[in-house]
C-alpha cells in the first residue's frame, strides 16, 4: 500500500514539476545560444539585452525550483492530511506512519529531481555539461596537496557530514513541517496559523538550543576566537568538524523526534472539523 501512496502522490503532481523543468532546461539552452550567436555578431545590442533578459529569466527559474519544490510538497501534505481530502486519506487501509513515509518519500523524489535538473541546466548555462564531474576531480587535486595526513582526515571529514547534512535536509525540514501541521491540527479554527506560528517558534526554541549545546560543548573554541590566537590549520577544521557533526546530530535527533509525534498526534489526536 505505501508504493501505491506514493504512486498516487507522484501522478498527481508530476505535471507541474515537467512544465517547471522543461521551461528552466529550454531558458538554459537559449541563454546559450544567444551567447554563442553573440560572438559571431559582434557589439549587437539587441542580442545583449536579449541575453541579459534570458539570464535574468535563468536564475530566477533556478530559484523557483527550490522553492517551489518546498512550497508544492508542503501544500499538497497540508491540502491531503488536514483539509477536506483528509476525511478520504485517513480512511484509507493504511496505518498513519505509512501516510507521513509515503509524503516523504515523495517529498525526497522530488528534491532529488529538482536537484539534478538544477545541476543539468546550470552546465548548460555555464557551458560545461560535466561541471559536477570537475569539481569532484578539483576536490581531488586539493586533497592531495594537502601534505599531512590528519589535515586530509579532517578535510574529508568535514566534506563527509556536509554532504550527509544535505542529503537529510529534507528531512528536517518536512518533520518540522508535518509536527507544526500535527500541532495546528488540534486546534478547530485557524489550523494553518497556529501552523505558521509552531514553526517559527519551534526555529527560534532550537537556534537557542543548538546555542546552547554548541557553548557547552566548544567553550574553549569559543575563547581561542576571541582572544585572536593564531590556531593551526588542523585545530580550525577539527573545531568546524566538532561543530558541524553536533549540529547535525542534534538535527538528527530533533527531526526523528518530531516526525514520531507528528504520527502520534495525527494517529490520536485527528481533528478536520
Amino acid at each position: 500500500m505505501l508504493g501505491k501512496l506514493i504512486k498516487w502522490d507522484l501522478m498527481a503532481d508530476w505535471k507541474k514539476y515537467s512544465v517547471l523543468y522543461a521551461a528552466t532546461l529550454i531558458v538554459s539552452v537559449m541563454l546559450v545560444a544567444t551567447g554563442k550567436i553573440k560572438e559571431k555578431i559582434i557589439n549587437n545590442r539587441m542580442l545583449e539585452i536579449i541575453e541579459v533578459m534570458f539570464g535574468t529569466l535563468f536564475m530566477t527559474l533556478i530559484v523557483s525550483i527550490v522553492i517551489v519544490v518546498v512550497g508544492f510538497t508542503v501544500t499538497r501534505f497540508y491540502k491531503n492530511v488536514m483539509r477536506d481530502e483528509g476525511y478520504l486519506t485517513h480512511t484509507l487501509p493504511v496505518p498513519t506512519w505509512q501516510i507521513l513515509v509515503s509524503k516523504l518519500i515523495v517529498s525526497y523524489i522530488w528534491f532529488l529531481s529538482a536537484a539534478i535538473v538544477g545541476a543539468v541546466c546550470l552546465g548548460i548555462a555555464m557551458g560545461e555539461p560535466l561541471w559536477l564531474f570537475d569539481a569532484i576531480g578539483d576536490f581531488e587535486e586539493f586533497m592531495s596537496e594537502i601534505p599531512s595526513s590528519q589535515e586530509k582526515s579532517t578535510v574529508v571529514f568535514l566534506t563527509a557530514t556536509i554532504i550527509i547534512s544535505v542529503v537529510l535536509s529534507p528531512f528536517f525540514l518536512m518533520s518540522h513541517a508535518y509536527f507544526c501541521f500535527a500541532l495546528g491540527n488540534l486546534s478547530s479554527s485557524h489550523k494553518l496559523g497556529l501552523a505558521v506560528l509552531a514553526f517559527f517558534g519551534l526555529n527560534i526554541a532550537e537556534n537557542i538550543l543548538a546555542t546552547a549545546v554548541m557553548g557547552f560543548l566548544t567553550p574553549d573554541s569559543v575563547d581561542v576566537v576571541w582572544t585572536d590566537e593564531t590556531i593551526p590549520p588542523v585545530q580550525v577544521y577539527e573545531m568546524v568538524n566538532k561543530t558541524t557533526l553536533t549540529i547535525l546530530i542534534l538535527s538528527v535527533l530533533i527531526s526523528v523526534g518530531l516526525f514520531i509525534a507528528a504520527e502520534r498526534i495525527f494517529t490520536k489526536k485527528l481533528n478536520l472539523e
